[in-house]
């Protein structure tokens, strides 16, 4: 089988600094499905080909070294598994010009890319050969779980349905940060760590859990963690309740890709530990982020459609490397 090899991920990894010295980007989106009651035009097959369409034209544009997809690519949650196996073909077709250019697509699995008969047989059969992900995560979770590399950057694609929803393999991920120390790390998954005002089946479900993985991420330096789940974008600040408040840490919640939208409510969940911020809140606006790395700094920008193929800057923030 025609797979990205480990040792491709592992030298990508182990690349200097200066070899990536100028400045560069990627995107990241996610909750590209159709509405179920299918009722837009714009859906197709389980995917909102309009938006969808329109983001790997946006990844082409920003000059982006590889795309990160936050789950959710279709609507799945079928008993059939050739109808689930058809919907990622078509979400997989939709993204052939990215594939084409040889750009990396790093996908992790949402609630209805898992909630099919066979799903996890159907999503390797999918992105297997030249689609496939980086095949270095957890026995368990080969081609689920995963990290990648360029320069002095990591991202880590984190699936949550292998066994209970919104738990991911702590102890693989805190070995793969250690291994692997990088000037910016960050983390993607479908769901959020903290509730951000829609569903409420997130991390927060296991506070204890969501601790540990979230207090991880802080000890390697990372102070971005990405997500979807809800089709909104929002922009959270965390900081530790007592003692220590801990560096400035983002949820940054971007399910803009072509789901159905959702509306914005208060911060609930069980974060009892933790101050939790709004910063920025954008309802019923389709988007992607576009992560640049320039040096020891990286600006996230969140661009919203303001007109069919139109994205322009709605939040900019940006973080510099610590340490490091």
């Amino acid at each position: 089988m025609n797979r990205l090899p480990s040792l491709l991920v592992s030298a990508l990894l182990l690349c200097s600094a200066t070899a990536f010295a100028q400045k560069w980007s990627f995107v990241v989106a996610g909750d590209g499905r159709a509405d179920r009651a299918g009722k837009r035009a714009e859906d197709e097959n389980g995917v909102n080909k309009v938006i969808t369409s329109e983001i790997a034209e946006a990844v082409l544009k920003e000059k982006a070294k590889f795309l990160c997809w936050t789950g959710d690519l279709v609507s799945g949650y079928d008993k059939e598994p050739s109808v689930f196996e058809s919907q990622l073909m078509t979400w997989r077709g939709l993204m052939e010009p990215v594939y084409r250019k040889h750009i990396p697509i790093l996908a992790v699995r949402g609630n209805h890319d898992s909630s099919s008969t066979d799903a996890t047989a159907v999503w390797r059969r999918v992105f297997s050969g030249p689609y496939a992900m980086p095949d270095n995560g957890p026995d368990a979770e080969k081609d689920l779980t995963f990290f990648f590399g360029k320069g002095e950057v990591m991202v880590i694609g984190l699936d949550q349905y292998g066994s209970i929803n919104e738990e991911v393999d702590q102890h693989w991920l805190e070995q793969t940060l250690e291994a692997h120390p990088k000037r910016f790390v960050f983390a993607f998954a479908h769901e959020p760590a903290f509730m951000d005002g829609s569903h409420a089946d997130t991390m927060d479900r296991v506070p204890a859990l969501r601790n540990a993985f979230w207090e991880s991420l802080i000890k390697a330096g990372s102070r971005v963690f990405f997500c979807g789940h809800d089709h909104l974008y929002d922009r959270m600040l965390v900081h530790r309740a007592e003692g220590d408040p801990g560096p400035d840490m983002y949820q940054v919640v971007a399910g803009t890709a072509g789901a159905p939208f959702y509306k914005e409510g208060p911060y609930a969940g069980k974060h009892d530990g933790w101050n939790l911020t709004r910063v920025t809140h954008i309802d019923s606006t389709y988007g992607y982020t576009v992560v640049t790395i320039d040096g020891r700094k990286a600006t996230i920008t969140f661009k919203g459609r303001t007109a069919p193929g139109v994205y322009v800057p709605m939040d900019v923030f940006t973080i510099q490397a610590p340490g490091r």
